[in-house]
């Protein structure tokens, strides 16, 4: 089931989780040398080095849920990276641009090295932010993407009741939810999240963000999908 998606996930863990890795997941379009990334954490960075993600990608797109450093921490050194490593133009997409530009400012990126759009602007893909229920300002995003409609939570303690409808309405074909075991204000408990949805719903939502290796199996035991960490395979020339 989990091959057949649309995301593949570079990181599956917390802020707390280096086992895991920093959440974040990526859409590689290999005819067009295309990629939309969404996050990227502190670990993320080196993760797309290791793999060498980039050594054959011309257009980068990075779509950002929060600033929260295990989902932002490592942006500006790929902003770096594209200029001076791959000369690649990246483009930043967040719903409030004064707030990111102030923040790639501080960390010594310079504005006229990437592009900075909304959700709103972006016209490869379609793309909706909604905003979310965290401790800092934060967005999900409901995105169309090969003809597929997919929700990615981000970081948020709630579904918001669109969604809940959209997915129950078979309009949602990838639901992505963060989740954790324990009761915080910033994130989608994962036995309060079962509970708004049957067995046989769970089975279509894609849990990830997890604290530990608990959280993983308590959500697989209450029979949600998982979200996997996977190698990138690079694509041919």
């Amino acid at each position: 089931m989990q091959d057949k998606k649309t995301l593949t996930f570079m990181g599956n863990g917390s802020c707390f989780n280096v086992d895991f890795g920093n959440n974040a997941a990526y859409h590689i379009n290999a005819q067009e040398k295309s990629m939309l990334l969404i996050d990227c954490g502190e670990a993320i960075f080196e993760r797309i080095r290791k793999q060498k993600i980039l050594e054959n990608i011309k257009e980068l797109n990075i779509l950002i849920t929060h600033l929260h450093s295990d989902h932002a921490g490592s942006l500006s050194s790929l902003l770096f990276f594209c200029k001076y490593g791959c000369g690649i133009m990246p483009t930043v997409i967040y719903p409030e641009k004064d707030v990111m530009n102030q923040y790639l400012t501080l960390l010594g990126n310079e504005s006229q090295d990437y592009q900075l759009i909304t959700p709103e602007e972006f016209t490869k893909y379609k793309i909706r932010g909604t905003k979310q229920v965290h401790s800092i300002a934060a967005y999900g995003y409901v995105l169309e993407i090969k003809e597929k409609k997919i929700y990615y939570s981000g970081d948020t303690k709630e579904v918001p009741e669109f969604i809940i409808k959209a997915f129950r309405g078979g309009k949602l074909d990838e639901f992505y939810q963060d989740v954790s075991r324990y009761e915080t204000p910033a994130h989608m408990n994962v036995e309060a999240l079962s509970k708004l949805f049957s067995k046989e719903e769970r089975s279509k939502i894609t849990c990830m963000h997890f604290d530990d290796e608990i959280t993983r199996q308590k959500a697989q035991c209450l029979g949600f999908d998982i979200s996997k960490v996977r190698e990138y395979k690079a694509l041919e020339r």
